[in-house]
């Protein structure tokens, strides 16, 4: 194997398909990264046998292939080395006792590659279910309900993401069980056969980083597995097994109060009162609904704070609920609205949180009790 190629093109490539290694790594191969040299071009392949992710460079954008051939590199230091090169263009050659000679005009680098016989190999084929999805529509999805995934592993289905698809409607959800987000949108096309899947979570958030504004992503889903195809990428992970919890009921269908606020103002009056409580378990918010008038309370052992704020209720009746102040900015921070509505039915009951311009997305928080 031995190729030439442009410093940013070879850096993209494996700046995506590194994502896929894990520190959890059990096969130690599976910390290098895979080599395909063909006279098509040079395919990138990193897995921690979880996730894989394989970026292929076309032939044309690689600057001369003297050698075709297959390697596996070490991951450990192979981004910096050829991050800090002083060149734009650079060499990879693979030498007669398995090492590769990274190098450009004034500098060298020899690094030891891994036994290309003990990586596994690693099924990356199409399946005969496929959608076809805008990738703005998915990173919209993705960002505006992963947030809500658990990131305990008691309950491991719930350190997933949830994506449903019955006929041409697409919910994604994500919960913790303390608080929920969910997307519904409707797809271009009906798709015939019903879909529910739960993605892992580090998938998720891979994913989304992998993924631009532009272009379609297309989905392969398999019993155990799923390929995202996007671009040059291939995108592949195992799914979580078991049947997510039906969220369907989760929300109520009336409200006792409906709450019309400014976005802005709201989630600024919160992170300013959140500023003084310190500690996971002091970060609650006291809200009092009377009339027009909202009055936030935090305080810690030693401080205390208020902020007030104009409103539009239809409820004259006075009300105080509490709630965590982290999980009502982490919901906010991902809309994108001028204005809120909040729906509540008691102090007890769960807080849910409403685009007004934007109706695909539904978040709901859990009350804290403060007695």
């Amino acid at each position: 194997m031995k190729f030439t190629i442009k410093k940013n093109i070879i850096l993209e490539a494996l700046s995506n398909a590194v994502r896929a290694i894990s520190t959890k790594i059990t096969i130690p191969v599976l910390n290098g990264i895979l080599f395909n040299l063909t006279e098509l071009g040079l395919e990138i392949q990193a897995s921690d046998s979880e996730l894989t992710i394989k970026t292929t460079i076309d032939n044309k954008d690689i600057i001369n292939i003297e050698q075709c051939g297959s390697a596996v590199l070490q991951s450990r230091c192979l981004i910096d080395i050829i991050r800090k090169m002083p060149n734009d263009i650079i060499n990879f050659e693979l030498t007669e006792n398995n090492n590769i000679k990274i190098y450009s005009q004034i500098n060298e680098y020899i690094i030891e590659c891994y036994n290309i016989l003990e990586y596994p190999n690693i099924n990356l084929e199409k399946s005969e279910n496929i959608i076809k999805i805008k990738s703005k529509l998915i990173k919209e999805m993705i960002n505006q309900t992963s947030y809500a995934m658990s990131t305990q592993e008691v309950r491991p289905l719930l350190t997933g993401l949830n994506l449903k698809i019955n006929g041409d409607i697409l919910e994604c959800t994500g919960t913790d069980s303390y608080r929920l987000a969910k997307k519904v949108v409707k797809l271009d096309e009906p798709i015939y056969n019903s879909i529910n899947i739960v993605i892992p979570g580090k998938s998720v958030n891979e994913l989304v980083n992998i993924l631009k504004e532009d272009g379609d992503v297309e989905i392969n889903l398999f019993k155990n597995k799923v390929l995202f195809i996007y671009d040059n990428i291939l995108f592949q992970t195992s799914l979580l097994n078991g049947a997510y919890p039906d969220t369907s009921n989760y929300i109520p269908k009336d409200f006792s109060y409906m709450i019309n606020l400014n976005l802005k103002e709201f989630y600024s009056a919160i992170d300013r009162a959140s500023t003084i409580m310190l500690g996971k378990d002091k970060n609650i918010i006291k809200m009092q609904i009377d009339n027009k008038k909202m009055t936030l309370y935090g305080s810690s052992s030693d401080s205390k704070c208020k902020e007030e704020l104009s409103i539009d209720c239809n409820n004259k009746e006075k009300l105080e609920i509490s709630y965590s102040s982290k999980y009502m900015l982490d919901a906010l921070k991902v809309l994108d609205s001028e204005n809120i509505i909040l729906l509540i039915n008691g102090d007890d009951k769960p807080i849910i949180i409403n685009s007004v311009s934007d109706d695909t997305i539904i978040e709901l928080i859990l009350p804290i009790k403060t007695y």
